[in-house]
């Protein structure tokens, strides 16, 4: 659609964008919390050290399964909102970023499973370390693309989106 701008003088095109409305992100903030439940549970291992969780298995089914699919969740709901502002640089280096993350999380999650399959046996300090810095960084990652959409939408959020936002980030601060 072509819109004249009659005080110009000139032809501008019309963009559209649509409203980011609170079902554009229900995926997005239900995927969060089951990220942030096995950040839990891997904190809670790294708090036991050194002794051996009980439920291995589990846990490296859990993680592997939440983490890649988080990875694959979060990239289509942030390309589905803002594959169309790619060309702002702002939009770009925040989306670009995101992406970056996923893939230090996704190296990160072989080293674990790697360690909880006893193919790799540092000690219960070094293990921890690893632990910690996932799931920090992954609780860290998470609350900057809630960030980054607050501020890439600033314009476009509903009301109920921007609550639903406002309200993830404060619920973890008070936690």
């Amino acid at each position: 659609m072509i819109e004249h701008d009659e005080s110009a003088g000139r032809v501008v095109p019309f963009a559209r964008w649509h409203v980011i409305e609170e079902t554009d992100l229900a995926r997005l903030v239900a995927d969060h919390v089951r990220v942030r439940a096995v950040c839990d549970r891997l904190e809670a291992c790294a708090d036991g050290l050194p002794d051996r969780p009980s439920d291995v298995e589990a846990m490296s089914r859990c993680l592997r399964a939440v983490v890649h699919s988080h990875s694959r969740e979060e990239s289509a709901v942030i390309g589905a909102l803002f594959a169309q502002d790619l060309d702002d640089p702002l939009a770009a280096a925040l989306v670009g970023r995101m992406r970056a993350r996923h893939l230090t999380d996704s190296v990160h999650v072989d080293d674990i499973l790697a360690v909880l399959s006893g193919a790799s046996t540092p000690c219960a300090e070094a293990f921890g370390y690893m632990l910690r810095g996932f799931f920090e960084g992954c609780r860290l990652a998470m609350d900057f693309t809630e960030l980054a959409i607050l501020t890439l939408g600033a314009g476009r959020l509903s009301r109920n989106a921007r609550a639903m936002l406002a309200n993830s980030l404060c619920e973890r601060e008070l936690g």
